[in-house]
């Protein structure tokens, strides 16, 4: 592979990992019921709205309250990952890859990523207990949502040790595991 399309790989790999990443996120805030005035909601749903609004208005789902999950959203990640694997294919290998191979990238990078988006919710939560114990804002509210109830499935395992919660460690571990597995498992290394 050519410099120019090692960068160009990397580069298309990074600008759908964001927009995977701010599609989990809407998801995420519609399925824990984050508020819409919530400052990490409004940056989230400007991000995302050009992509999910002619989506919503062509299966016209419009949001209801009490309504968690959001099926033109779901629609639109599943779009937006078959295009990233398209073009990634076509990049790495010079062709597009036969549809069965599509559709097991396309399921394995929707199991990695949020395994992924919890284990760096987790990391900046143990990091920022450490640096500062009563940190409090819109993004501290939000991760606390997000990563709460893993933690809490984390503590029902391991008990605090001399006053030590080492529940995010082993659910990090098992995220990453997971991660792993999955990325190991496939034929091509392109996630």
């Amino acid at each position: 592979m050519s410099g120019f399309s090692a960068v160009a790989l990397f580069l298309v790999s990074l600008v759908f990992s964001l927009l995977i990443f701010s599609l989990w996120l809407r998801i995420a805030l519609r399925y824990l019921r984050v508020s819409v005035l919530h400052p990490v909601s409004q940056l989230i749903y400007k991000i995302s709205d050009p992509i999910v609004n002619p989506i919503q208005q062509i299966t016209q789902q419009k949001y209801q309250p009490g309504q968690k999950y959001d099926v033109p959203t779901l629609i639109t990640l599943v779009f937006v990952e078959l295009l990233k694997m398209i073009c990634i294919s076509l990049l790495a290998l010079h062709g597009i890859m036969p549809f069965l191979y599509l559709l097991i990238y396309i399921i394995a990078d929707l199991i990695i990523q949020p395994c992924d988006i919890l284990f760096f919710a987790i990391l900046i939560r143990v990091i920022m207990s450490f640096v500062n114990p009563g940190w409090q804002g819109p993004i501290a509210d939000f991760l606390r949502l997000l990563t709460e109830p893993l933690l809490k499935l984390g503590r029902k395992l391991i008990s605090n040790v001399a006053g030590f919660d080492f529940s995010p460690f082993i659910i990090m571990i098992v995220l990453k595991i997971i991660t792993l597995f999955i990325s190991a498992s496939l034929p091509w290394r392109l996630l």
